[in-house]
């Protein structure tokens, strides 16, 4: 405010002196009140310059606040950029390795003739000779066994009629057209669920019914004389069933089942071994 009267003051003495030194009251008012606008005016000025100056700081501030943000996701996109790479070189690598081991043979369903003439025949005659109890897909390479006929009830005890075929499926398995070849055997329930108490303590689900019954197929063929590392042991309780079970968890016959795949040496299991190496007992 002591600006604004000075200017105000300097206003006036300007105006009487440019007047000689004598003026009216009308003019001297006059002169006043001119002064009185101009400085409002300065005042004015001043402040939307002062106004201007914060607007362009926070403008500066806001820029620099945006271009920070942009560098950031800038580097993001970078690195971004550079896990893609690394992980489609991976991928690439991977592929390489797998056509180098699967040699273009990839884990499809086996043709009877890759099993060879000589065992193809021999798995006819023997799932002729339980046409109850056994079927072979020559498709699959695959012997299927019907847990019906197989284990009683909720049981993985293997039947008398089903482990005599067992026995006769060892020896074509441990004959000369078979030994080059390993076995796994799958385990399968159809979709009632386990309640009997007794069962239960046993068998908690149908992933373990399954699985324990690879296993009881497992111990009977291995007391017929097949090397355990030729086997394997697998249970997929009732998520592969063969046919729609019934409503509400009614189940289906044919979805209970054993299956023993029959497979070559360069597929799924690793190598057979000879019989001597062969030790122990399932447990």
């Amino acid at each position: 405010m002591r600006f604004a009267t000075l200017l105000l003051v300097a206003g006036v003495s300007a105006c009487l002196i440019a007047a000689g030194g004598c003026v009216s009251a009308d003019e001297y008012n006059k002169a006043v009140a001119a002064s009185r606008r101009a400085n409002e005016e300065l005042l004015k000025c001043q402040e939307a310059r002062a106004a201007l100056r914060a607007d362009n700081e926070r403008l500066t501030r806001e820029l620099s606040s945006r271009d920070a943000i942009i560098k950031s996701a800038q580097d993001q996109i970078a690195l971004l950029e550079q896990n893609i790479a690394s992980l489609q070189d991976s991928y690439s690598k991977l592929k390489d390795l797998y056509d180098q081991a699967t040699k273009g043979q990839l884990p499809v369903p086996l043709a009877g003739p890759l099993l060879g003439p000589e065992l193809d025949k021999l798995l006819q005659e023997f799932a002729a000779k339980y046409p109850d109890l056994v079927e072979y897909l020559p498709k699959y390479g695959m012997v299927k066994f019907k847990a019906d006929l197989t284990f009683e009830k909720g049981s993985d005890a293997v039947s008398a009629g089903a482990a005599d075929a067992l026995k006769r499926f060892a020896e074509i398995i441990n004959g000369p057209v078979a030994t080059r070849f390993n076995i796994y055997i799958a385990g399968h329930t159809d979709d009632i669920p386990i309640k009997r108490p007794e069962t239960i303590r046993l068998h908690p689900t149908n992933w373990h019914l399954s699985v324990h019954r690879s296993l009881a197929v497992i111990k009977v063929l291995t007391e017929a004389g097949v090397a355990q590392p030729r086997m394997g042991s697998m249970g997929f309780s009732k998520y592969h069933p063969v046919e729609a079970n019934a409503p509400g968890e009614k189940g289906n016959p044919k979805n209970r089942r054993v299956e023993i795949w029959i497979v070559p040496p360069d597929r799924f299991l690793t190598g057979a071994m000879d019989e001597a190496s062969a030790g122990g007992e399932v447990e």
